[in-house]
């Protein structure tokens, strides 16, 4: 579902109130799931929750790039083989810009850069995930690289991932089944690398989580 909301109904950072001034207003809302779409004009800016970045290939296979959390841009591709997605994992608020705006603000261009270093980042990391041999080692990266990207520092070296991810869209990110996700979730927690809060938020062991593609 998608509705337009005032950005005066939310609750901003200082970092976000100082972008406001070049900004557009206009905030639009995704309900979770929801598949957002995507437009050659522009991009858009996530002022609230969370958005997984992937791309169907013309066999139907389908790769994932990443995650766009609050305060990250992402936005259409130009690809003839693939067919690019943005999927909200939570009720998500965003913010449109038109390219012809970016082009024309220094500071909205600066604003840009480092999140398409963070973007190609991520996708360089789930490239080397998948490049490991073993599942338990892909599974492991992966919620090495979710601890790093989306965490949340805790206590006694342990980090809470503050978004809920279930079995199947782990399994689909690292290439297996949920049924094989499953089963190894279920041996971290036995072994005390993992664990859950009351809200069923993955809490993980720095020390075990801690090696992305190697």
């Amino acid at each position: 579902m998608l509705s337009i909301v005032q950005s005066t109904e939310l609750d901003y950072s200082p970092q976000q109130q100082q972008q406001s001034s070049v900004l557009s207003k206009r905030l639009y809302f995704h309900t979770k799931g929801d598949e957002i779409p995507l437009f050659p004009e522009g991009v858009w800016q996530v002022t609230q929750g969370l958005v997984q970045l992937s791309a169907n290939y013309e066999d139907g296979e389908q790769v994932l790039f990443g995650w766009a959390s609050t305060g990250a841009w992402f936005g259409t591709q130009g690809s003839e083989t693939l067919d690019y997605q943005a999927i909200a994992l939570s009720p998500v608020y965003l913010r449109w810009l038109r390219l012809d705006e970016i082009e024309g603000s220094m500071r909205l261009s600066q604003l840009l850069l480092p999140q398409l270093a963070k973007r190609m980042r991520q996708a360089e990391m789930l490239l080397i995930i998948n490049g490991r041999r073993h599942t338990v080692e892909r599974l492991r990266g992966l919620l090495s690289l979710l601890k790093e990207e989306l965490g949340e520092a805790l206590p006694d070296s342990q980090t809470r991932i503050n978004y809920k991810f279930t079995h199947q869209q782990l399994a689909s990110a690292i290439g297996t089944t949920r049924v094989t996700v499953s089963r190894m979730m279920a041996q971290f927690q036995a072994k005390g690398f993992m664990t859950l809060d009351r809200h069923r938020h993955l809490i993980l062991d720095n020390s075990y989580f801690s090696h992305i593609g190697s």
